[in-house]
C-alpha cells in the first residue's frame, strides 16, 4: 500500500473524532466534570468504572463480586453491566485524570472506532461487489461508517447505556468474519490453497478477537453476532455456497472465544441455572420491543425537529432510549440505490437488515405504542436457552444500522459516479454525507453534571466503617452510586441491573419497611425499639433522607414518617435544605429478636402476605440463646395446610386458617427454618418471635 493510499485510510479516523466532538457538543467542553446523558443509567456506569478501580487496585479481588453494595452480605454482579473492557482499558485514564475522563474518554474511542470499523467494511464489501478505488469509494465508505456511529440508535444510547454504545468492535468482527468465510470459499492450486488457507486463519483469529472484545462489552453483542452468523451462513446456504470449510471457519472462530470467556460464562450459567432473577418476566420483553413507526419517526434529541418528533413518538413503548430506532431519510433512500445498484453482491446486507429489524420487533407486533396479539417471529428465538436474559430486544437495531450504513455506501458510490465530472462528484458526495449528519444531528447533546451534596464529601473524611442507608430506597436511584464515588461508604441498598433477591433490605424487618413502603410479614409492633437491633446488623452507620430525591406525595410522607418514628428525640448530625442525616445507635442497649425472610417466598402482596409454592425458608435472628415463641399466622384468605420444619427436618409447627405458635429452644444467633406448603396456594401473613420471659 502506499504512503499517500495509507493516509487516506487514516483520515477518516480523524474525522470520526472531530465529528463525534462536534456531534456531542457541548460535551467537548466538560470533559472533566461532567457525562453525557440524562442523569441516570450514566452513573451506573459510572461507577462501574470507579469499581474496576478498586476491586482491581485496592481490593485486589474480582469485580464481578462486590462488598461496596447490599452491605453487609454484598452482591454478584456477573449480570451487572459492568462492560469490563472499558473499566480495564481506561484505567490509566481513571489514574491520571479522574472518573469524568476516564468515561468521556470511552465515548470518544467508542464512537470514533465505530465509525472508522464501519468505514473499513463498507470499503471492502463495496471493493468486493466491484467499486473501483478512488474518491468515491472512500466517500462511501466514510458514509457506512457515519450512518452507523452517529445513528439517533447510537445518540439514545449515549444517554447512559455505556455497555450498548460501545458497539465499536461490531463492524470490526463483520469484516473478518466475512472475509474468513469468503477465502473458504476460494478454490485453486495447492500453493494458492495454502496462502487462503493462511489468510483464512489470520481472519478468523481476528473475528476471535473482536467477537470477545464485544462481548467484554455487552453480552447482548455475543448472542447479536452469534445470530449475524448464522445469517450469514444461511445466505451462502442460499447461494449453494456452503461448504464444510465455512463451518469449520465458524466452529473455531467461537469455539476459541467460548473457551476465552469460560471464566466468566461458567458463573454465569451456574447462576442462572439456579436462580430466576435475571430473568425478566415476558410482558417487559414485550415492552422493551421495537416499534414499527421507530424505523421512520426521527429522533426526539434532534436539533431541529425534537419536540415534533418527541410529540409523535410519544405513544411508543418504552423509554425514548430504547425506542429510537430511526433509520434517516437520507441514508435509507441512499440505501435503496445501493440496493438497486449492486443487486445481489449486497443482498446479503439487505437480508441482514431485514432480519434484525425483524429481530428488533419482539415477540409480538406493536403499533405506534398498541400492542397486538400477532406473533412475530422472535417469539420463536426465545425459546432457546438464556435468550430471553436479554431483555431489551429493541437493541438489534445496532445490526439493522450497520447494514443501512453499508448499502446506503453503496448508494452514495452509485450516486457519485455518475457525476460528469469528478469535482461535481466530489461536491455531491460530500453534499449527501452532511445531509445524512444533519439528518441525524442531536447538537447540542444533554450533558449531566454530578449533583454531590457536600455532606458526602465530608463523610469520605471519616474514619468510622459501616454503611450509609439513603432514603428514598423504594426503587433503587442511580444517583447514590455516583455519591459513592466520592465517599467511599458501603451502601446498604444500590442500584444494580438485574435486582437480585438475595440481597437482604427487603427481607429483614424495618429495613423492608423503607424498601417496600409498605409492612412486610415479618414486621415488628414497634420499629423503633427493633431499628438499632437492625441497624447493627446491616452495620448501618448513617441514615441519608434526600429530598431531591423524593418530591411531595406518598413516597416522602411515608419515608419520612417512618424516619421520624425511629430517630423520634435525635439531633441530626447534618440537615440543610436538602438532606437530613442520621447517625445509627450502635451498639444497641436492648438487642431483640427478629425474622429475616427467604427469598424464595412469593412476592409481597397488600395484607400483608406472601405465598409459599412448594416451601420457602425463613431464619431467627436471636440476641442470646433461650426459649423464644415462633408465631405463624397464615393469611385472611389462606385455607391451606402448611407445616414449620427444622433444618434437620422435623416438624416444629403445623396450621392451615389459623394462628399457630410453638416454644423453641435457640442456641445459635440464626436458625433457619423451612415453611412446606402441604396442598396448593398457601399465604403467611405474619412470621413473629418473641422473646419467653422467665
Amino acid at each position: 500500500m502506499s504512503s499517500r493510499s495509507a493516509r487516506r485510510s487514516w483520515l477518516p479516523l480523524g474525522a470520526y473524532f472531530i465529528l463525534t466532538l462536534l456531534l456531542t457538543w457541548p460535551l467537548a467542553r466538560h470533559l472533566g466534570d461532567a457525562i453525557p446523558g440524562d442523569s441516570f443509567d450514566g452513573w451506573q456506569n459510572f461507577w462501574n468504572l470507579w469499581w474496576v478501580k478498586v476491586a482491581l487496585l485496592e481490593q485486589h479481588a474480582s469485580p464481578y463480586f462486590t462488598n461496596l453494595l447490599y452491605h453487609p452480605t454484598g452482591v454478584s454482579l456477573w449480570f451487572q453491566t459492568l462492560n469490563i473492557f472499558n473499566g480495564f482499558t481506561f484505567l490509566p485514564v481513571q489514574l491520571a485524570g479522574g472518573l469524568f475522563w476516564a468515561y468521556n474518554g470511552v465515548v470518544l474511542f467508542s464512537f470514533t472506532m465505530a465509525g472508522f470499523g464501519a468505514y473499513l467494511l463498507g470499503r471492502d464489501v463495496l471493493r468486493r461487489a466491484g467499486a473501483k478505488p478512488g474518491a468515491g469509494l472512500h466517500m462511501a465508505a466514510f458514509l457506512a461508517g457515519a450512518v452507523y456511529t452517529f445513528s439517533p440508535f447510537h445518540f439514545a444510547h449515549l444517554l447512559g447505556h455505556m455497555q450498548v454504545f460501545s458497539l465499536e468492535f461490531i463492524p470490526f468482527f463483520a469484516l473478518y468474519l466475512l472475509r474468513a468465510l469468503e477465502e473458504a470459499s476460494r478454490k485453486g492450486a495447492n500453493a494458492q490453497r495454502e496462502a487462503r488457507g493462511s489468510a483464512r486463519w489470520r481472519d478468523a483469529l481476528l473475528a476471535t478477537l473482536f467477537l470477545i472484545l464485544a462481548a467484554l462489552c455487552d453480552w447482548y453483542f455475543a448472542l447479536y453476532l452469534g445470530f449475524f452468523t448464522l445469517v450469514a451462513l444461511v445466505w451462502l446456504l442460499i447461494r449453494r455456497r456452503l461448504g464444510w470449510r465455512h463451518l469449520l471457519t465458524t466452529a473455531r472462530i467461537f469455539g476459541l472465544t467460548l473457551l476465552v470467556t469460560a471464566p466468566l460464562l461458567a458463573p454465569m450459567v451456574v447462576e442462572s441455572l439456579r436462580f430466576d432473577f435475571m430473568r425478566p418476566p415476558p410482558s417487559q420483553i414485550v415492552e422493551l420491543s421495537g416499534d414499527p413507526l421507530g424505523f421512520l419517526l426521527p429522533s426526539g434529541q434532534h436539533s431541529i425537529w425534537g419536540a415534533w418528533a418527541a410529540q409523535l413518538r410519544a405513544p411508543l413503548s418504552a423509554s425514548p432510549s430504547e425506542n429510537t430506532l430511526y433509520v434517516g431519510v437520507v441514508a435509507g433512500l441512499l440505501a435503496l440505490v445501493g440496493l438497486w445498484r449492486w443487486r445481489r453482491k449486497v443482498g446479503f446486507w439487505a437480508l441482514v437488515a431485514a432480519v434484525f429489524a425483524l429481530f428488533a420487533l419482539g415477540p409480538v407486533l406493536h403499533v405506534n405504542g398498541r400492542i397486538t396479539s400477532i406473533p412475530l417471529p422472535y417469539a420463536l428465538i426465545l425459546k432457546l436457552p438464556f435468550v430471553e436474559i436479554a431483555r431489551t430486544v429493541a437493541r438489534y437495531d445496532l445490526l439493522v444500522m450497520l447494514a443501512v450504513g453499508v448499502l446506503a455506501g453503496g448508494g452514495l458510490y452509485a450516486v457519485v459516479e455518475r457525476g460528469r465530472t469528478r469535482g461535481r462528484a466530489m461536491i455531491l458526495g460530500v453534499s449527501l454525507i452532511l445531509l445524512a449528519l444533519i439528518d441525524f444531528s442531536p447538537i447540542p447533546y444533554p450533558i449531566s453534571p454530578p449533583d454531590t451534596p457536600d455532606f458526602y464529601r465530608a463523610l469520605a473524611a471519616a474514619p468510622r466503617g459501616g454503611a450509609v442507608m439513603n432514603l428514598p430506597m423504594n426503587w433503587d436511584r442511580p444517583g447514590y452510586l455516583l455519591y459513592q464515588t466520592v465517599h467511599g461508604k458501603p451502601l446498604t441498598a444500590a442500584y444494580i441491573t438485574r435486582t437480585d433477591p438475595r440481597t437482604l433490605p427487603g427481607r429483614v424487618p424495618v429495613i423492608n419497611r423503607f424498601r417496600h413502603l409498605a409492612q412486610d410479614i415479618n414486621r415488628v409492633e414497634d420499629p423503633a425499639a427493633w431499628a438499632p437491633t437492625l441497624f447493627e446488623f446491616m452495620d448501618i452507620r448513617w441514615v441519608v433522607l434526600d429530598r431531591y430525591k423524593m418530591p411531595p406525595g406518598p413516597t416522602r410522607e411515608y419515608t419520612e414518617s417512618l424516619a421520624q418514628a425511629i430517630f423520634r428525640g435525635q439531633t441530626p448530625i447534618y440537615q440543610d435544605d436538602r438532606l437530613t442525616v442520621y447517625e445509627a445507635p450502635r451498639p444497641p442497649a436492648f438487642p431483640r429478636p427478629f425474622v429475616e425472610i427467604g427469598w424464595d417466598f412469593g412476592p409481597l402482596q397488600p395484607g400483608p402476605a406472601r405465598a409459599v409454592e412448594e416451601c420457602a425458608f425463613f431464619v431467627l435472628h436471636v440476641p442470646q440463646p433461650g426459649d423464644y415463641a415462633l408465631t405463624i399466622t397464615p393469611a385472611a384468605d389462606n385455607e391451606a395446610a402448611w407445616q414449620v420444619e427444622d433444618d434437620a427436618g422435623r416438624v416444629a409447627l403445623r396450621g392451615r386458617s389459623e394462628s399457630a405458635t410453638t416454644t423453641l429452644t435457640l442456641e445459635a444467633p440464626a436458625t433457619r427454618f423451612l415453611i412446606q406448603a402441604l396442598e396448593p396456594d398457601v399465604t403467611i401473613g405474619w412470621i413473629k418471635i418473641t422473646a419467653i420471659e422467665k
